[in-house]
C-alpha cells in the first residue's frame, strides 16, 4: 500500500471540471498510472501514542503554570507576594 500526500493529490484533482466520486477515482488512478504522486511516511501506532502522551503532558504543564500565575496575580491584589518557590512549597506560601 502506498500513502500519497493529500495536498498534492487535491491540487491534481482540482483541475477536473466535474467533481464527482467517479471522476475522483479516475483521477487517482491516473495519478498512480503516470507516477505523479508523492508518497508519505505513516508513523507507527506506538509513535502516535507517544506523541499524544507528550502533547497531553505539555498541555497539563502549561495549565498548571497558568493556574499558579493566576493565583499569584489574585494574591498580589491583596498585597501578598508568593515569590520564587518550587512546586512543593508553593501551596504552603500561597496558603499563608
Amino acid at each position: 500500500m502506498i500513502c500519497i500526500e493529500t495536498r498534492h493529490a487535491k491540487a491534481f484533482l482540482k483541475a477536473q471540471p466535474n467533481k464527482t466520486d467517479r471522476n475522483d477515482a479516475c483521477g487517482m488512478a491516473q495519478i498512480m498510472r503516470v507516477n505523479l504522486y508523492r508518497s508519505v511516511h505513516v508513523k507507527t501506532l506506538t509513535s502516535q501514542k507517544h506523541r499524544a502522551l507528550l502533547t497531553a503532558r505539555k498541555l497539563l504543564q502549561e495549565k498548571a503554570i497558568a493556574i499558579a500565575n493566576d493565583i499569584r496575580g489574585l494574591l498580589r491584589n491583596f498585597g501578598l507576594k508568593v515569590g520564587l518557590v518550587g512546586k512543593i512549597k508553593f501551596e504552603e506560601r500561597a496558603g499563608r
